[in-house]
């Protein structure tokens, strides 16, 4: 099987740098996987924490970079406190979580190590790997990279960010970030098909959409509603969310929550829209709380 890291353009920025030689690309990552944090996460939506906990594993570095990330401390680049595995050692550490009594298997960002995660899937349902698994990921995601997990993911939970190219070109230095994700989120949702619930409440298959309410940009996420309701209705869960929380350094409107009134507003226009597959986060949520604690 050709290397996939050796001209790596397993995100849209086709780097095609050679990992294997040691150079980075935008992710600044090696051609092997670092894990930051493993542990039981109660901070996702209900149908996916449920009262056991999602068992969660947090991967170093990012693909899409946004200047507001809650998890820059890890996003950013290797921390020097990584734990470097293997297909081998995550699948231990999947079939770890199970016995732990884990939901389902939560990685988060694992797609700039797309094919050695798919091995590691593989390798850890041969062995015994019965509970879902979700990857939890930007949504700015080539198609191309998602078939490597065709068949191995019961639960996709991607963000849909922007629907405006300068939000997007501003935020997350990526002018084609709609377009890249409405064809990542086709791409998941012909995966693992419509909804499905299991009798403990639980989602078993299927896709959630996040969206972050970001300061200033309601009419934006509007129109990320109106893609999202039109083309998928309830085939999908939205999860509307209003977290955010300013980080270090932030400025302009970034330095700001998103108004009160604004979370509601969008909150209505979502249940006009007729969607009753939907979370909608409280909104004195923050995202300072929901932060796990990082090796960094």
């Amino acid at each position: 099987m050709e290397n996939l890291f050796a001209n790596c353009k397993l995100c849209p920025r086709r780097c095609g740098v050679d990992r294997t030689a040691g150079r980075t690309g935008f992710c600044k990552m090696p051609d092997y996987p670092l894990v930051n944090l493993i542990k039981l996460h109660y901070g996702e939506e209900p149908i996916i924490s449920g009262t056991k906990g999602s068992g969660t594993v947090f991967f170093e570095g990012c693909s899409l970079g946004c200047i507001y990330c809650q998890n820059y401390s890890i996003s950013r680049g290797p921390t020097g406190l990584g734990m470097k595995m293997d297909k081998s050692s995550l699948s231990d550490a999947y079939l770890k979580l199970q016995d732990d009594g884990a939901n389902n298997i939560n990685l988060v960002t694992p797609m700039h190590f797309a094919p050695i995660v798919a091995e590691s899937i593989s390798l850890a349902k041969s062995s015994g790997l019965k509970i879902p698994v979700a990857v939890n990921c930007s949504g700015y995601e080539l198609v191309s990279t998602l078939k490597l997990f065709d068949g191995l993911i019961d639960i996709y939970m991607p963000d849909m960010k922007y629907f405006s190219s300068k939000l997007s070109s501003d935020y997350s230095h990526a002018a084609d970030y709609f377009t890249v994700c409405c064809s990542a989120i086709d791409e998941m949702v012909r995966q693992t098909g419509d909804i499905v619930m299991g009798d403990d409440g639980l989602l078993k298959r299927g896709v959630i959409v996040r969206h972050l309410i970001l300061p200033g940009a309601l009419f934006d996420s509007k129109h990320v509603i109106d893609y999202l309701t039109s083309r998928y209705g309830d085939r999908i869960f939205i999860s509307l969310m209003s977290q955010y929380t300013p980080m270090p350094n932030a400025t302009g409107k970034l330095s700001e929550r998103p108004s009160l009134r604004s979370c509601e507003s969008l909150a209505d226009y979502l249940a006009s829209k007729g969607q009753t597959n939907a979370f909608v986060q409280e909104y004195d949520s923050s995202g300072k709380e929901m932060i796990p604690d990082f090796h960094c």
